[in-house]
């Protein structure tokens, strides 16, 4: 049997020949990331390879540098030994996990309280006179230890009419928030006593190894039996390492008694272990949208053995938590009429007039976040995150951490487009103009705009562009329509989202995210999926506030409107 030998990782492992070099490398327990899930299309599994592989197909030539010996692990074919050298990616993201919230008062549903002292003369046991119900045998060892000894306090961490911990000091009571993405986890902890963040902190999610959107995760684990459980087990043990990151040395595992999480449908499913198949098959049915009285432990997180465990819930099965959850944190509800955006993968969007709200999903695509582009690249140090053009035609760009330009990550890519749209370099067709000025006429190049000598952006990326922004923009003009709106009656839009306040909207404006003809104001919110989140585990009110926003929210499926094809493309151009 062939064997594949990995020199960095010391690793040496022996597979069937015609063995595809990515599933190699996942059998090694290697992680590398593969966005379009092995189709060959995003050449983001690059490594370096040598050996016996089967030659490269015209498509894998057009991405690789064969002089140096670059493969893509999805579609290089294990003929006899080989060597491979990983190539090694940032895995620090970064991230607006400060969003807009609403303020509110502290009143988390989850509190520490002053229980009645033990009435050693009674006959009645002391847990009939706490006042909580107690259903824990663990709980039960903790009452009969206190009343062997001679405490002066006895305190509980309660939640409703439920006891969920009883000590004899006043103890940290915590709460962690997580907003788990497509691409990044977000996470705060939080002091449930004032609602003070304690700590934040941001990860890659490890499901990006098999696929950079909800869809081609959903397709791996209808390809394969053991790819839900996979993916589970991903997501936790990223979530369990974070918990411990977090909390440091200065708080303990178990002072947390209560997680929300918000994130969209299909993450919320592979989260909790179930296969999220039905999203992908007419009628797109979601196992379920709401889930309640979980614990943490129920499915291996670390936390107190009593903690629970809210998910923010979801409208449909492409409407998900992160938007509810959102919507709730911003205060979008409280608006007459108002438009939410959260620019991702998904185009989740809501319109709102008179307070009804209508919500609706579009497969934007995950070009607006940097990938399915050709150097395209998530927001870590080196990528552009600003960009201009001056009207002395001069280029102006900034990076992350202002290293070297490595790519283009999301907000760098919107601006971008706007600059080469608002000089005349891209035609409203998305065409590159054949008369730009001499200025930087050289800088195009085979149909690629470069920004340096390795960073540009080329014809097929604007064709990316076009497609997502042309979706968000006939997704919000058919919510208006069908509230009886139009963009220029709209004061206000939200935008929402890992772009968090980097975006120049005046670029959002320009390439036509927005449809053309709204006049109001942009409001940019960061993550508001984390603060709703945060909010929930602080405010008793904010807690049941995101199941009424579910149910009032109204679902516009525009796979069912014979029109949306027409609106859609009357919104590619710039």
């Amino acid at each position: 049997m062939p064997k594949v030998s990995f020199a960095k990782e010391n690793i040496c492992i022996e597979v069937e020949k015609n063995t595809i070099l990515l599933d190699a490398i996942r059998k090694a327990n290697l992680n590398i990331e593969t966005p379009c899930n092995g189709m060959g299309f995003c050449g983001k599994c690059k490594v370096i390879a040598k050996g016996q592989l089967s030659e490269p197909t015209d498509r894998e030539e057009k991405i690789i540098n064969g002089e140096k010996n670059e493969r893509l692990s999805c579609m290089a074919e294990i003929l006899g030994d080989v060597e491979v050298e990983l190539i090694e990616k940032q895995k620090v993201l970064k991230t607006i996990n400060k969003g807009f919230s609403i303020d509110v008062e502290i009143d988390s549903p989850v509190r520490l309280v002053k229980l009645p002292e033990i009435n050693r003369l009674s006959p009645v046991p002391y847990v009939d006179d706490i006042g909580y119900k107690v259903s824990s045998p663990d709980l039960y060892r903790k009452i009969a230890f206190i009343e062997e000894g001679s405490f002066k306090e006895i305190w509980g961490v309660v939640f409703e009419d439920k006891l969920l911990d009883i000590c004899t000091y006043k103890k940290d009571i915590l709460g962690l928030a997580i907003d788990i993405g497509t691409t990044g986890v977000s996470y705060y902890l939080v002091d449930l006593s004032n609602g003070e963040i304690v700590k934040n902190l941001s990860s890659l999610n490890p499901q990006t190894q098999y696929g950079g959107d909800v869809l081609t995760r959903i397709t791996y684990c209808m390809e394969n039996s053991s790819g839900t459980v996979k993916l589970q087990e991903l997501i936790i043990d990223e979530i369990n390492n974070s918990i411990n990151k977090i909390v440091d040395d200065y708080y303990s595992i178990s002072d947390i008694y209560h997680i929300a999480i918000a994130a969209n449908t299909t993450m919320i499913h592979l989260l909790l272990g179930i296969n999220p198949r039905s999203l992908a098959v007419s009628p797109y049915r979601s196992v379920f949208l709401d889930c309640q009285s979980i614990k943490a432990r129920d499915i291996s997180i670390k936390a107190n053995d009593e903690a629970l465990l809210t998910i923010i819930p979801s409208a449909s099965s492409y409407v998900g938590g992160d938007i509810v959850s959102g919507i709730m944190a911003s205060g979008f509800q409280n608006n007459k009429k108002a438009v939410y955006i959260d620019i991702g993968t998904n185009g989740e969007l809501a319109a709102l007039r008179d307070g009804k709200i209508i919500c609706t999903s579009t497969a934007a695509g995950p070009a607006l976040e940097g990938m399915n582009i050709e150097c395209g690249c998530r927001a870590e140090n080196g990528a552009i995150e600003r960009f201009d053009i001056d009207e002395e035609y001069n280029i102006h760009y900034s990076t992350i951490g202002n290293s070297k330009a490595i790519g283009i990550c999301g907000s760098g890519l919107i601006d971008i487009a706007g600059a080469l749209v608002r000089r005349g370099i891209i035609m409203k067709s998305g065409r590159w103009n054949k008369d730009i000025h001499p200025k930087l006429a050289e800088r195009l190049v085979d149909k690629k705009f470069y920004i340096t000598d390795d960073v540009y952006i080329s014809q097929k990326d604007i064709r990316q562009i076009q497609l997502a922004k042309g979706a968000i923009a006939a997704g919000v003009t058919m919510m208006l329509d069908q509230i009886g709106l139009g963009i220029e009656d709209i004061p206000l839009i939200y935008i929402a989202g890992a772009f968090g306040y980097h975006i120049n909207p005046n670029n959002i404006k320009e390439i036509g995210l927005i449809p053309k003809g709204f006049n109001g104001d942009i409001k940019f919110l960061g993550n508001t999926s984390l603060e709703g989140a945060r909010l929930a585990l602080i405010n008793a009110d904010c807690y049941k506030m995101v199941y009424d926003i579910k149910e009032n929210m109204e679902v516009l499926e525009l796979s069912l409107k014979e029109n949306f094809q027409d609106v859609f493309v009357s919104h590619l151009n710039f």
